[in-house]
């Protein structure tokens, strides 16, 4: 089996394939400060509820955007399953070129979403994922990269109006009804909400018109995606475990591989 591992800035989520299969997967909350040996508690749990044994992993693939947890996670792979991960950066084989001025600063997990989306479902493409941060990636149809953007993430808009006024409170990210809130929750609500899903419909028609592919797929994936995917006007395709995906492929094509 193979474990694919994508730390992000706000969750570490773990995906256990067989073969092309997603037989499980699970989400821990990311912690710079836990150590290896703390991780491996958890991940020994969730294997034991999922009745699988840790020497039923035969490889591993890693995916970090935060690089104080890279080497602990290596260290993690390392005494769970005795094995090296392979690590996502730009210098593998990905399957896309990468025109951009600076590849190497790609994050690993926008890799392993446009190789996932591409391979997946083909180009042109706009892959987005809303996560901590809400992010756009345009793959033609050809397999190049042609570039993307970064915007705030629901959860970072949500968090600022808590925590940079007085007054309002914190809330759940949930889609109102209507546009127009009668109480100060839905009122933030809409703005947070609704705000996100009018970007992403608005970027999506502007990358369209930017790069003249009027029919460019659109992927959209990540953690909050279920939240703004119900309310888009654009037709896309909602693939949760796209990134899962995208690691697991860019693990076969490199198969063999480790750094």
């Amino acid at each position: 089996m193979l474990l694919a591992i994508d730390v992000g800035n706000t969750n570490i989520v773990c995906g256990l394939f067989d073969g092309t299969v997603l037989r499980d997967s699970w989400r821990l909350t990311t912690d710079r400060g836990k150590t290896a040996d703390e991780y491996s508690v958890f991940i020994r749990s969730l294997f034991q509820f999922s009745d699988v044994q840790l020497r039923d992993v035969e490889s591993v693939v890693l995916a970090s955007v935060v690089p104080p947890l890279t080497p602990i996670m290596r260290r993690l792979v390392d005494r769970m399953f005795h094995l090296q991960p392979l690590v996502i950066s730009t210098a593998l084989n990905t399957g896309i070129t990468w025109e951009v001025e600076s590849p190497s600063e790609m994050g690993a997990d926008r890799i392993a979403d446009c190789v996932g989306g591409y391979m997946k479902y083909g180009g042109p493409c706009i892959i987005i994922d809303l996560g901590t941060a809400t992010t756009f990636n345009f793959v033609s149809g050809d397999g190049r990269y042609l570039g993307g953007s970064i915007a705030p993430g629901l959860l970072n808009s949500s968090e600022s109006l808590f925590t940079k006024t007085a007054k309002l409170p914190r809330i759940e990210l949930e889609r109102p009804a209507t546009s127009l809130g009668i109480d100060t929750i839905t009122q933030m609500q809409v703005g947070v909400v609704w705000g996100e899903i009018y970007m992403v419909d608005g970027m999506i028609q502007r990358i369209r018109q930017d790069t003249s592919c009027p029919d460019a797929r659109v992927i959209l994936t990540g953690g909050l995606s279920g939240v703004v995917v119900p309310g888009l006007q654009a037709k896309c395709v909602h693939d949760p475990n796209l990134t899962l995906d995208g690691l697991r492929i860019l693990f076969e094509l490199n198969r063999g591989g480790t750094e």
